[in-house]
C-alpha cells in the first residue's frame, strides 16, 4: 500500500467515525430533549387529569349551592385536559403504535368529556373511575418515556464506546502502520548507509513498508550494487596497478643490478689488458695485442650498452622499427662481421653459410642486424673455448630462416619456452654472468618485423640452435 492511499483511507476512517459519533450526540440529545417534553407533557397531564378527578370527588361531596361552581371548574380543567392533548400530538413519534396510543388517549379523553356534560350521580362515579385510570396511565407513559430516555442513553452510550474503541483500534494501527510502514524502513535505510560507508559487507535493505519507501530501498540496492561494483572494478585497478608499480620496480632493481654485471666484465677485461701491456711498454706487439682485445671489448660493451637501452625503449614503446626493402644475406654478413673480432678473441670461430643471392624483404637493417648480434653474442658466451658458432640461413618460398647454432650445454627442455622472457636466465646462465636481455631484445625486433623466434636444443650433439624466420617478399 502506498502511503498516499494509507493516509487517505485513515483520514476517512476517522472522519466517519467522527461524523458517526457526532451524528449519535446529535440524535441522542434530539431524542432525549423530545422523550423529556413527552415526560413533562405526560406528567401535566396527569397533573390535571389527578385535579380533574379531586374535582370530581369535591363535586360529589358538595351541597346544590357550590354545584355549579364546581361545574364550571371540572369544565375549565377539561378543556385544559383537552388542550394538553392536542399540544401533545407533534412529540408523538410517527410509527403506527405510538399513534394508536395517541387516538386512544384522545378517544378516552373526549369520552371523559361527554360524561362529565350529561352527568348524573352514576355518571359522577364512572368519571371519577375513567379520570382516575386516565391519570393511572399518563403516569405510565411518564415511566415509559423515563425508560425510554434510559435506553436511549445506554444505546448512545455502546455507540459511542464502539466509536471511542474504533477510534483508538484507528490510532492503533496508524501507530503501527508509521513504525512498519515509515519507521522501520527508515531505520534500515540509516543502517544500510552506516554498513556502506564503513564498507562492512553487502549493504543491502529489505524490501518492506509502504510502496513508497519499497520503491526507495530497491533504488538503494541498486545504487549500493553500483558502488560496491565500482569500488570492487577500482580496488581491483588499484591493486594491478600496485602489482605493476611492483613489478616495474622490480624490474628496475633487475635491470641496475644486470646492467652493473654485465658492464662489470667487460671493463675488467679492459682494465686488465692494459696493466698487462703498461707493464711491458717495450713489447710492441703485446700492446697492439691488447689494444685489439681492448678494442673488441669496447665494441662488445657498446652492443651491451645499445641492447640494455633498446629493450628498455621497447618495453615502454619508445623503440621504432624505420621498415624499407633490404636484403637479409647482407645483413647477417655485416653482423658476422661486427661479432667476429669479439669472437677471435674468446677464442671462438664462426662459420657462415649465406645464400650467395639476395634475399629481400622489408625490414629496419639496424634493428635486424642489433638482434643477430645479440643472438650470436649469446652463443659466443655459452660455448666452450674453441667451439664453433655455425650461421646458416635458408630461403624457402615466402619465408627466410637464419639457424644460429652454438656448442654449449644447451638449455634444460622446461625452460626452452621462457629463454626469451626479459631477465630469465636457466641455470647454466646464471653462473657464466650477463643480464638475459639479449633474447628478448631480439624476440621483439623479429616480431615487430612480422617474424619469430624458436630455440631447440641439438638432437645430436651438445648445443643451442636460434632460428629467427622473416617474411620474404616476392
Amino acid at each position: 500500500m502506498s502511503f498516499r492511499k494509507a493516509m487517505v483511507a485513515g483520514a476517512l476512517a476517522l472522519i466517519l467515525s467522527l461524523a458517526v459519533l457526532i451524528a449519535t450526540s446529535i440524535w441522542h440529545h434530539r431524542l432525549a430533549a423530545r422523550l423529556l417534553s413527552r415526560i413533562e407533557m405526560a406528567q401535566h397531564q396527569a397533573l390535571l387529569v389527578t385535579r380533574l378527578e379531586a374535582d370530581i370527588v369535591a363535586r360529589q361531596l358538595a351541597d346544590r349551592s357550590q354545584h355549579v361552581a364546581m361545574d364550571q371548574a371540572i369544565a375549565v380543567g377539561m378543556r385544559a385536559y383537552l388542550g394538553s392533548i392536542e399540544n401533545e400530538r407533534h412529540l408523538i413519534e410517527t410509527d403506527a403504535e405510538s399513534q394508536a396510543q395517541q387516538t386512544h388517549e384522545w378517544a378516552r379523553a373526549l369520552e371523559l368529556a361527554g360524561i362529565i356534560g350529561n352527568s348524573d350521580r352514576a355518571g359522577w362515579r364512572a368519571a371519577r373511575a375513567l379520570s382516575h385510570d386516565i391519570a393511572v396511565r399518563e403516569q405510565g407513559e411518564a415511566r415509559e418515556a423515563a425508560q425510554s430516555i434510559a435506553q436511549a442513553q445506554r444505546w448512545s452510550g455502546r455507540l459511542i464506546g464502539s466509536v471511542a474503541l474504533f477510534i483508538l483500534l484507528l490510532c492503533g494501527a496508524t501507530g503501527w502502520l508509521l513504525w512498519r510502514g515509515i519507521v522501520a524502513p527508515i531505520a534500515a535505510l540509516i543502517d544500510g548507509t552506516d554498513r556502506l560507508r564503513a564498507e562492512r559487507g553487502p549493504a543491502r535493505v529489505r524490501l518492506q513498508g509502504l510502496h513508497e519507501l519499497q520503491h526507495l530501498a530497491a533504488q538503494f540496492n541498486d545504487m549500493a550494487e553500483a558502488i560496491e561494483t565500482q569500488v570492487a572494478t577500482r580496488t581491483t585497478a588499484l591493486e594491478q596497478a600496485n602489482q605493476w608499480l611492483r613489478d616495474i620496480d622490480g624490474r628496475r632493481r633487475l635491470f641496475l643490478s644486470k646492467v652493473s654485471h654485465e658492464l662489470r666484465t667487460p671493463v675488467t677485461v679492459m682494465r686488465g689488458e692494459a696493466e698487462v701491456a703498461l707493464r711491458r711498454p717495450e713489447n710492441r706487439a703485446a700492446l697492439e695485442d691488447a689494444l685489439v682485445h681492448i678494442v673488441d671489448s669496447g665494441q662488445f660493451l657498446h652492443r651491451r650498452l645499445d641492447d640494455l637501452l633498446a629493450l628498455a625503449q621497447a618495453e615502454d614503446g619508445a623503440l621504432s622499427v624505420a621498415p624499407r626493402p633490404i636484403d637479409l644475406a647482407l645483413v647477417l654478413r655485416e653482423a658476422h662481421a661486427m661479432v667476429a673480432p669479439f669472437a677471435r678473441s674468446s677464442g671462438i670461430g664462426l662459420q657462415l653459410e649465406a645464400a650467395s643471392d639476395a634475399v629481400p624483404i622489408v625490414g629496419d637493417p639496424d634493428r635486424l642486424r642489433q638482434a643477430l648480434v645479440a643472438i650470436i653474442d649469446n652463443g659466443i658466451k655459452f660455448s666452450p673455448p674453441e667451439g664453433m658458432i655455425r650461421l646458416d640461413m635458408r630461403s624457402d618460398g615466402d619465408r627466410a630462416r637464419i639457424a644460429i647454432r652454438d656448442d654449449g650445454p644447451g638449455v634444460a627442455e622446461a625452460d626452452l619456452a621462457r629463454i626469451f622472457d626479459p631477465y630469465f636466465q636457466a641455470d647454466v646462465g646464471r653462473s657464466r654472468g650477463g643480464t638475459g636481455l639479449g633474447l628478448a631484445l631480439a624476440r621483439w625486433i623479429a616480431e615487430r618485423h612480422g617474424g619469430h623466434l624458436d630455440a631447440a636444443n641439438h638432437r645430436m650433439r651438445e648445443g643451442l640452435c636460434v632460428s629467427l624466420t622473416l617474411p620474404v617478399v616476392s
